[in-house]
């Protein structure tokens, strides 16, 4: 049934393309790096970033507010804000989790992923549930939850993944309500329960996926769908550039990177 409702909502979304929209784009800001490595949007639409050399931290109009070197944490390909005050980085080259404060002063000690038996590590998501964090070891083909304070120690595991549901590379994890959604590289949508089982698989024809509070939104070709626990996507609007690699959204703000650029824009009403 779940697999159906979502086919179901596949059809929606092709049938929703001509749709007129009552939104439009406001440009805030942009910035240029000279390479992008990883980048995120903290819960106040703080941008950080990081380059082949430095960490770097925009504030809401686009300033850089605080730069660090970023050469002892190896290259950085994600940054996780898991609290307000403290920032993952994850180093697939070092295979190891460091933590920066929200002046991207080092915190604490870097964590190697190896404590966790962790064979090499590809990619990792944000947990709701306090210090925690999804971890994929792309060797062994597992999904683990790993708690931050405790070295070693492996709260939960979803074995097989790629021999069970033929997951490819992994875009994105997210935790959204009471479920676990993975997204891989071919447009293959996989949701779970917390309890790590699989609910639901599904093929969409969309280039990226970002969650809100509330919402899922959709990057499909030029256009921005959002669903609403997974009933009813609807056509938001066209997007205001093309190209987009990849997209995080805070509130009503959307960040989109083109190559080594990032462009933040407002999401608004029309009048």
């Amino acid at each position: 049934m779940k697999i159906i409702l979502f086919l179901s909502n596949l059809f929606i979304l092709t049938l929703t393309f001509g749709q007129d929209s009552i939104f439009s784009w406001k440009e805030n800001f942009r910035i240029v790096e000279n390479t992008i490595s990883g980048w995120n949007v903290d819960a106040f639409g703080n941008l950080i970033v990081s380059n082949s050399s430095s960490l770097n931290k925009y504030n809401s109009d686009g300033e850089i507010s605080y730069r660090i070197s970023s050469k002892s944490f190896g290259e950085i390909k994600q940054i996780i804000p898991i609290t307000p005050l403290k920032i993952v980085l994850f180093s697939e080259q070092q295979q190891q989790i460091c933590f920066v404060d929200n002046t991207l002063t080092p915190v604490n000690e870097c964590i190697d992923l190896g404590d966790y038996n962790i064979e090499f590590a590809t990619f990792i998501g944000r947990s709701s549930r306090g210090e925690l964090l999804w971890v994929f070891d792309q060797v062994n083909s597992t999904l683990l939850l790993i708690d931050l304070n405790q070295s070693g120690k492996i709260v939960q595991e979803i074995r097989n993944t790629k021999g069970l549901i033929s997951l490819n590379e992994l875009v994105e994890i997210i935790e959204f309500q009471s479920d676990l959604l993975l997204f891989d590289s071919t447009g293959q949508l996989l949701k779970f329960d917390l309890n790590g089982s699989l609910l639901s698989q599904v093929k969409l024809d969309c280039n990226d996926i970002s969650a809100s509070e509330n919402s899922i939104w959709l990057l499909n070709k030029n256009q921005l769908f959002i669903y609403s626990d997974f009933d009813n996507p609807r056509y938001v609007c066209e997007l205001p550039i093309t190209k987009i690699e990849c997209f995080r959204t805070n509130s009503n703000r959307f960040f989109f990177q083109q190559n080594n650029e990032i462009q933040c824009y407002n999401l608004v009403k029309k009048k």
